[in-house]
């Protein structure tokens, strides 16, 4: 059995259906093993044109579990973070305005732990906003530190902008281990639209993303980028996916949809370019200057 992990969908609901596309085919089942979970690490809206099917899909699915990300909780609060163009403004007002994401967000968490697995599933990071927000912080100041906001530092030093709090991998793991009592987790994010792997060993924290074995596998039809990450006992791991839903994005990424794979004591980490058509292929073309036809 296995566990589909994704994020940061936003409102993309062509690499939505095409991921679950591949996860639900015979290719990916005789690989990974069958899909017994799915885990929605947030970010399901903005950007992207697709809200509301995106949600509606979302729904529709079984044994899911979804976590609160930050543009999420933009959404919800009417926060102006996003970045959105026009007709993505247009389609999430829209869609505001008929209520039905209401149950979809409602009672929402902000993270997700499998015992079982050892698994620690957020949208951005683990760390008790408590810890980490300077004293009588509030409103928006607050916000920044709250886990959907948090992100991997990618300089080597905590700070907070306004993007939100960055941390450590070692910040991570201190967080995560009283849940699990030892070592042998790992913690699963988003946030950031880039891959990223950590492992603590012994108390020393290494970059593993460029180490792991990859290649490049077919899944229903298409080419899919993979990398394998076996998961030791004695060590613990941060694993960010990468995006799952660029339509929104243009030019700031690269076009690839990225997700994960949970099965048997290893994790794979998978992406791809999804097929597009109509307002998204468009909007792909004049950003990387592809034909669509």
């Amino acid at each position: 059995m296995a566990i589909l992990f994704f994020s940061d969908i936003h409102a993309d609901i062509g690499a939505l259906d095409e991921i679950l596309r591949l996860a639900r085919g015979e290719d990916f089942s005789g690989r990974y093993g069958p899909i017994d979970r799915i885990v929605n690490l947030g970010d399901a809206v903005e950007r992207g044109h697709s809200p509301g099917e995106v949600i509606d899909r979302l729904e529709g699915l079984d044994n899911v579990e979804s976590i609160l990300g930050n543009h999420d909780e933009a959404f919800l609060y009417r926060i102006p973070v996003s970045g959105s163009d026009v007709d993505s403004e247009l389609a999430h007002e829209e869609y505001r305005e008929t209520g039905r994401h209401e149950k979809f967000f409602r009672g929402m968490g902000k993270y997700y732990v499998d015992t079982g697995a050892r698994l620690y599933a957020v949208h951005g990071g683990p760390i008790d906003p408590c810890v980490i927000a300077p004293s009588g912080a509030a409103g928006v100041e607050a916000w920044l530190y709250s886990q959907p906001w948090q992100r991997i530092s990618d300089i080597g030093i905590r700070y907070v902008d306004g993007s939100g709090y960055h941390y450590l991998p070692a910040d991570a793991f201190d967080a995560v281990r009283p849940a699990f009592g030892g070592p042998g987790f790992a913690i699963v994010c988003g946030h950031e639209h880039e891959e990223a792997v950590y492992r603590e060993k012994g108390g020393v924290v290494d970059d593993l993303l460029g180490e792991l074995e990859q290649g490049t596998v077919p899944l229903s039809g298409l080419e899919v980028r993979e990398k394998r990450l076996p998961l030791e006992g004695d060590s613990n791991y941060l694993i960010r996916l990468g995006i799952a839903g660029p339509e929104g994005y243009g030019e700031y990424v690269e076009g690839r949809s990225y997700f994960g794979a949970y099965s048997a004591g290893v994790f794979y980490l998978l992406n791809f370019i999804p097929e597009r058509s109509g307002h998204a292929a468009r909007k792909l073309s004049r950003a990387y200057g592809r034909s669509t036809r």
